[in-house]
C-alpha cells in the first residue's frame, strides 16, 4: 500500500472518529449509557460511555471500503460487532461475569474458525526446538482471547489509560508488520489507533467540558484486536515475530491482571472481583495523581515492549527472552504482594534521618 494512500486512510479514521464521538455524545443520556459516580467510581458528574461505540464505527466505516484486498478484516468487524454489542449492553445493564465470559468464549471460537489459526506453537522456549501444542492449541487460543480482552478491561480506571497501553501493542505490532512489508496488515493497528487520538483528546479533559469513556465496548474491544493481532503476527505463515515476543507487547495488562488474580485467589475471593488494588489504584494510593500515573505506566509499558522489539529484532535466544520476562514478572508480583510493606519501611528510614 502506498505511503500516500494509508495517510489519507488515517486521516479518514481520525475524522470518522471525531464525528462518530460528537454525534453519540447527545444521545449518550438517552440510550442509559452513562457512567454515574457510585462506589469505586469516582469521577466527576454523569459521563456518556460511548467512546468504545464511536471507535467502532470508525473501524466499521474505514476497513469495510479494505474488504476486497483482505477479506479477513470481514471476519474481525464480525467478531468486534459481537464483543461491543456485549460491552454496550454491559455498560448499560451491568451484565453478569458468567454471561460475558460465555460470550467471550463464543467470540473466540468464531475467531479461531474464521481466522482458521489457533496458538498451535510456542516457538523455541526452551532452545529444544519449536513447541507444538497438538490438540491443546484451541483451548489455550480460547484462554488467551478471554485473558486479553478481560486483561484490557481491567486496565481502564484511570483517564487515558486502556488507551495508551493499547496503543503501545498496536504500535510494536505495526513496527514489526512495516519492518517486514506487510503494510496491508498493518492497516488495522494503524486505523485502530487514529481511532483512538480523537477519543483520547476527549477523555484526557483537552476538549474542554465535553469529556467521554469508552465503557466496557471499548476496552473489551481493545483486547479483541490486540490478540486478533498477536495471533496472526505470531501463528500465521506470514507471522511477524517469535510467539516470545508477545509477551513483551502486552506486559502490563498481562503481569496486572495475572497479579490481582493471583492475590484474589490467595484471599479465599473470586478473581473477577472487583476492586481498587489495580496498578493504577495502587499508583493513586502512592501519591501520584491521574495524570502521573498515567504517564508512569504507560513509560513503563514502553519500556517493556522496547525490550521485546530490540530482542526480536537482534534476534535473542527465546529461552533468554522468556527467562527475562518470568524474571520480570516475579518481581513485578513481589513487588505489588508487599508494596506497602515496602514504601512503610521507606517512610520509616527517611523519618530515622532526619
Amino acid at each position: 500500500m502506498p505511503i500516500a494512500e494509508l495517510t489519507l486512510i488515517l486521516i479518514l479514521a481520525m475524522i470518522t472518529s471525531l464525528l462518530a464521538i460528537i454525534s453519540l455524545r447527545p444521545l449518550a443520556g438517552k440510550v442509559g449509557l452513562l457512567d454515574i459516580p457510585h462506589g469505586r467510581k469516582q469521577h466527576s458528574g454523569a459521563v456518556p460511555l460511548i467512546g468504545g461505540l464511536a471507535i467502532y464505527i470508525t473501524l466499521l466505516l474505514v476497513l469495510s471500503s479494505q474488504l476486497s484486498t483482505d477479506p479477513m478484516l470481514g471476519y474481525y468487524l464480525a467478531c468486534s460487532a459481537v464483543i461491543v454489542i456485549l460491552g454496550v449492553f454491559d455498560d448499560a445493564l451491568d451484565l453478569s461475569v458468567k454471561l460475558r465470559l460465555v460470550v467471550q468464549l463464543a467470540v473466540g471460537l468464531a475467531m479461531i474458525y474464521s481466522l482458521e489459526l489457533h496458538i498451535s506453537n510456542l516457538g523455541n522456549l526452551f532452545g529444544l526446538g519449536d513447541v507444538g501444542l497438538g490438540v491443546l492449541g484451541i483451548p489455550v487460543t480460547l484462554i488467551a482471547v478471554i485473558a486479553a480482552i478481560n486483561a484490557f478491561n481491567m486496565t481502564d480506571g484511570i483517564d487515558g489509560l486502556a488507551g495508551l497501553l493499547s496503543m503501545v501493542s498496536f504500535s510494536s505490532v505495526a513496527v514489526f508488520m512495516l519492518l517486514w512489508g506487510q503494510a496491508s496488515q498493518a492497516l488495522l493497528p494503524l486505523v485502530f489507533i487514529a481511532a483512538l487520538l480523537p477519543y483520547l483528546a476527549f477523555n484526557l479533559g483537552w476538549v474542554k467540558q465535553k469529556k467521554i469513556f469508552m465503557g466496557d465496548a471499548g476496552s473489551m474491544l481493545i483486547g479483541l484486536s490486540v490478540i486478533w493481532l498477536l495471533l496472526i503476527s505470531t501463528q500465521s505463515e506470514t507471522a511477524s515475530f517469535r510467539p516470545v515476543t508477545a509477551l513483551w507487547l502486552i506486559a502490563i495488562p498481562l503481569m496486572d491482571m495475572v497479579a490481582i488474580m493471583l492475590r484474589r485467589i490467595l484471599k479465599g475471593q473470586s478473581p473477577f472481583l472487583a476492586d481498587r488494588e489495580h496498578l493504577h489504584h495502587i499508583s493513586l494510593r502512592l501519591g501520584l495523581n491521574s495524570r502521573e500515573s498515567l504517564i508512569l505506566i504507560t513509560a513503563l509499558a514502553w519500556v517493556f515492549a522496547c525490550i521485546g522489539i530490540i530482542g526480536e529484532y537482534l534476534l535473542v535466544p527465546e529461552p533468554a527472552m522468556l527467562a527475562l520476562f518470568f524474571l520480570v514478572f516475579a518481581l513485578y508480583i513481589g513487588l505489588m504482594q508487599n508494596i506497602w510493606r515496602i514504601i512503610s519501611a521507606i517512610r520509616h528510614s527517611l523519618a530515622n534521618r532526619r
